[in-house]
């Protein structure tokens, strides 16, 4: 971890504009330093990837040398002069301003700096002979993983100067769909001008669909890797350039829309809400479609490792349960979002879906009911008041204006009361569910072990209460508040020994945050 933080901290840190010399060779120096860093960064990646099969005959071989040294001691050296090296170059900095020459010296001093940390780093991991022979063994090995982090350097920059090229494409192929349906067509490619009945909008290079292949391409890979038994191969490699080109393709269909909305519906609701929640429905078909094919297309599928006429596997039916109503509500979520300028009009969509997969898996979620006792109930609401009340008194929007309250306002009466009425219902009653079900009652017992379904639902580690309360906390826009939320939940599953007591504990804290907010109008809790 300190070699992947201290060099990118030390090229943060080390400003060289500071030095305004034209000098030739500074001057390429300063632009070798700058890619130097990601340089290391894919060295390394590679290098691991690379050595990730013989991870446990070099860890054995590391294990004999390592425990028979003693490590503070390096390490110990190595913090000290990383915080000598963070000053020294704060001051460099300083002092280079006033400079009109490049000081070489200094600067060669500095680089010592930084190559005797990693050799400080180096010593506390291993005797620098162990290090030696490693490296002499796999020498093949690390120049081809130099090799490779040459190659994605190349290829990044490559890349940037294709975004016009790709950008042109998008442009011509968003033109011919959109004049396959519409009439009024404005074309400007010398301005990148695209639009019809009025309504234009410019295709810049950020919608030339970089953001979506890269998306799809490291969803894809991902999923190669955790469903390589039941994939043939290389055949299943070929799902990389079909999501590639359906995701591209499926960005300029989302450009004519885009611009169909905007001509035809309302220029708000595809310049905010379509405009951008568009591009995660492309990326769900795609991704979703190709998982779906890959598991039903002979020529995808390993069939010595897939029954397709079998009935599903009782783990999978309890996460399918558990995961439903929490994609059901991102989804509702999404298409609300794509088709409204604000978002708020359709959030009985949201309502609808989770209420449609619960009713669908009744019998499922009957079996997670706490026991009748007062005590098993009393527990996790008091756990979720205090959460309501710590969230409400922290509320950053407190005494301001909030976008709902204007849109409140604005709406009429019966509008704005079915509303409340459709919003109470899903943050008291059906957004809790949704999110323990998935949080607490999937991906906690996941992060413990990979048979989840083996696992107790108030089983506890560290591990899965750090990282479900930290994703907890990246659903929502108060972080910090969401993750000590999701804490407290998780607190509730492990004293009730249920998924039932987090679903209580959230229950109880949106049911005070939600009648706060009607009673005293501070929509911004909301």
């Amino acid at each position: 971890m300190l070699a992947l933080i201290e060099l990118p901290v030390l090229a943060f840190l080390y400003d060289p504009l500071t030095i305004n010399a034209s000098d030739p060779l500074w001057l390429a120096v300063r632009a070798g330093l700058r890619e130097l860093v990601p340089v290391v960064i894919f060295f390394g990646a590679a290098l691991g990837v690379l050595l990730a099969p013989q991870r446990r005959t070099l860890f054995a071989d590391w294990r004999i040398v390592a425990q028979a040294r003693g490590w503070t001691s390096w390490m110990g050296a190595n913090l000290a002069g990383f915080i000598i090296l963070a000053a020294a170059t704060l001051a460099f900095n300083a002092h280079g301003a006033n400079l009109a020459e490049p000081p070489w010296i200094l600067f060669g001093l500095w680089s010592a700096g930084v190559f005797g940390l990693y050799y400080l780093l180096a010593m506390a991991l291993a005797p620098v002979e162990f290090l030696i022979q490693m490296m002499t063994r796999q020498k093949w090995l690390a120049l081809l993983a130099a090799g490779a982090a040459g190659f994605v350097t190349i290829a990044s920059e490559m890349s940037q100067k294709s975004w016009t090229f790709l950008s042109e494409a998008t442009f011509q192929v968003s033109a011919f769909i959109l004049g396959l349906y519409e009439k009024d067509v404005f074309v400007d490619p010398a301005r990148r001008l695209l639009g019809a009945d009025g309504y234009v909008v410019n295709i810049a290079a950020a919608c030339s669909g970089y953001e979506g292949i890269g998306l799809v391409t490291a969803f894809l890979s991902i999923y190669l890797w955790i469903f390589r038994a039941a994939l043939r191969f290389p055949n299943a490699y070929l799902v990389l350039p079909i999501g590639i080109a359906a995701i591209w393709i499926l960005n300029s269909v989302r450009i004519a829309a885009l611009i169909s909305l905007g001509a035809h519906v309302s220029p708000e609701i595809a310049g905010a809400g379509f405009h951008s929640q568009a591009g995660w429905m492309m990326f769900l078909i795609v991704t979703i479609g190709i998982m779906l094919a890959t598991h039903h297309i002979g020529f995808f599928r390993n069939e010595t490792a897939h029954v397709s006429d079998a009935v599903p596997a009782p783990a999978f039916r309890e996460a399918m349960f558990l995961l439903a109503p929490f994609l059901a509500m991102t989804a509702a979520g999404i298409i609300a979002a794509a088709f409204t300028a604000d978002g708020y009009w359709l959030y009985s969509l949201r309502v609808i879906a989770i209420g449609a997969a619960l009713v669908i898996g009744w019998r499922f979620y009957r079996g997670l009911a706490l026991p009748e006792s007062l005590r098993a109930y009393a527990e996790p609401a008091l756990i979720g008041a205090i959460v309501g009340v710590a969230w409400i008194a922290t509320d950053p929007g407190r005494g301001e204006t909030s976008d709902l309250g204007i849109w409140l306002a604005g709406v009429p009466a019966t509008a704005a009361i079915f509303w409340i009425v459709m919003r109470t219902i899903g943050t008291i009653i059906l957004v809790p569910i949704a999110e323990e079900l998935a949080f607490r009652g999937y991906l906690h017992r996941k992060l413990i072990a990979d048979r989840f379904e083996a696992v107790k639902e108030g089983a506890f580690t560290w591990k899965a209460f750090i990282i479900s309360s930290v994703l907890f906390a990246a659903l929502h826009d108060r972080w910090l508040a969401g993750g000590l939320a999701g804490a407290a939940f998780a607190l509730a599953l492990y004293r009730s020994g249920k998924v039932t007591g987090a679903v209580i504990a959230h229950k109880s804290a949106n049911a005070i945050i939600a009648f706060w907010a009607i009673a005293f109008g501070q929509w911004s809790l909301l």
